[in-house]
């Protein structure tokens, strides 16, 4: 009894440092969303400057459709290692940037280095014990979204304070710490298949046909996700206009508002354990759109409140279709996450694609109808799969709701 106590204490403590190193990878997406005005004003980006922060999140997209894959076949432990040396070079790269070529280069090797987060989230779940795979996936999104919320908080006041190329020299020096905490402690997990490479990448299409709640997770997800990239890649330009007349590191300190999004994070989880992922997709989805509405009137509070909502949301329907979706398969979860988390993503840099160019059209309530619109468009994926569940009437069927 001892040690099976002391083995569960030592997942659990396993499971929050992965937290933390999900964390500190992700982390890299967004260092450069607080500071987009001041590399605007510095390398005569204009309007378009959002387009940084867009091909950031087109690298991660790469990454993980090519790479994260690998973790079904290969040692996790060596491929992490060889990413955090990537982020290292990238973000010193970002950091000399002379101009928005360079730096956009350097923001996509930054983009596929940061997918060591989803190397690590699925291991929680290969540690996490009988009936709690939502508790452990909710405490691993909840440091990513750490990781995310901090640091845009990090990026605008050293962005602010120093500049924005010292926001990037702290990511590298974030960076090494990173490589340090994983060679410490990261486990050599046993391989999960012994499939080539090109067998690898063709049996995502067939996992993706197999499963429909893979499908259904992957697209709310991403409509959830396209609506917050929209919000936050052009928040810093909208905090620095006329309107408000603020600096980079107000942009970042929301950063703090939206830590509400932690809790729900993991009360998500445990909702997920308890009831099923309908629930926490539901609520997800609805709140969502409620903080566009929020945060379509004028004025600091609702900005405020409506932060808070949307991370809500965010964090509990991406809890819940996550858990949902490392569930179906144990020797594929490398490759189901990567469809999940690729259609993700690239809702993410759809959202911050067409907010940029909301922006540039219609300002602030041009991007508050884009978000909103992704926000919408998951729930009516949401419940076009509920639909279905209720007309199969299989067990597996109603709870991919």
């Amino acid at each position: 009894m001892n040690s099976e106590n002391t083995s569960r204490q030592g997942n659990a403590s396993l499971i929050y440092l992965l937290a933390l190193a999900a964390g500190l990878a992700v982390a890299n997406i967004y260092y450069n969303q607080p500071v987009l005005g001041l590399i605007a004003a510095e390398l005569k980006g204009g309007d378009h400057v959002g387009l940084v922060a867009t091909i950031t999140q087109m690298g991660y997209t790469l990454g993980l459709l090519l790479l994260v894959p690998l973790c079904d076949t290969l040692n996790r432990k060596k491929l992490v290692m060889a990413l955090c040396g990537l982020l290292v070079v990238s973000a010193t790269a970002a950091a000399l940037a002379p101009g928005m070529a360079v730096l956009m280069m350097a923001s996509a090797g930054m983009g596929v280095a940061a997918t060591i987060t989803q190397m690590v989230v699925p291991m929680a779940a290969d540690l996490a014990e009988e009936g709690q795979r939502g508790w452990a996936v909710g405490i691993a999104f909840s440091g990513v979204l750490c990781g995310i919320l901090l640091a845009r908080v990090v990026s605008g006041a050293v962005g602010q304070w120093f500049g924005w190329r010292e926001a990037f020299w702290l990511a590298c020096a974030l960076a090494v710490l990173l490589s340090g905490v994983l060679a410490w402690r990261l486990p050599d997990l046993p391989r999960k298949s012994q499939m080539s490479y090109g067998r690898l990448l063709l049996s995502m299409l067939q996992l993706l046909r197999d499963y429909r709640a893979l499908r259904y997770a992957a697209l709310i997800q991403a409509c959830v996700f396209g609506a917050f990239s929209a919000f936050w890649s052009v928040l810093a330009l909208y905090l620095q206009s006329p309107a408000y007349g603020l600096g980079a590191s107000v942009a970042g300190s929301f950063g703090l508002v939206g830590l509400v999004g932690v809790l729900a994070a993991q009360a998500g989880g445990r909702l997920t354990d308890r009831f099923g992922v309908r629930y926490g997709v539901l609520l997800g989805s609805l709140t969502s759109i409620a903080a566009f509405v929020i945060m379509s009137f004028n004025g600091m509070v609702a900005l405020v409140v409506g932060v808070i909502v949307l991370d809500f949301g965010v964090s509990i329907a991406q809890v819940s279709n996550q858990s949902l979706i490392l569930g179906l398969s144990e020797s594929a979860r490398g490759r189901v996450n990567t469809i999940y988390m690729t259609v993700f993503f690239l809702g993410g840099s759809l959202g911050s694609a067409v907010a940029s160019q909301a922006w540039a059209a219609f300002r602030w309530q041009g991007v508050m109808l884009a978000g909103g619109g992704f926000a919408v468009a998951g729930l009516v994926f949401h419940l076009l799969e509920r639909r279905c569940a209720c007309r199969s009437g299989s067990r597996q069927a109603q709870e991919c709701c």
